[in-house]
């Protein structure tokens, strides 16, 4: 019983797939998530709290001269 579920599941998969590649609502759902997420960006930091102590980024190395 398991394995005729496990085969439909598959073949419901193939289905899918078979006319549109998986990679086209995959790339409108990611352009999707993206732009909510810049749109939120501007909002996320609007009111800080002061008394937090934030660090800053430290340098990068400098490459060594040998």
């Amino acid at each position: 019983m398991r394995l005729m579920v496990e085969i439909l599941i598959i073949a419901g998969v193939i289905a899918l797939g078979w006319n549109t590649p998986f990679r086209e609502p995959v790339g409108q759902a990611k352009a999707t998530i993206s732009s909510a997420f810049d749109r939120l960006g501007g909002d996320l930091q609007k009111n800080q709290d002061q008394s937090v102590r934030r660090y800053e980024a430290h340098p990068a190395p400098s490459a060594r001269s040998r």
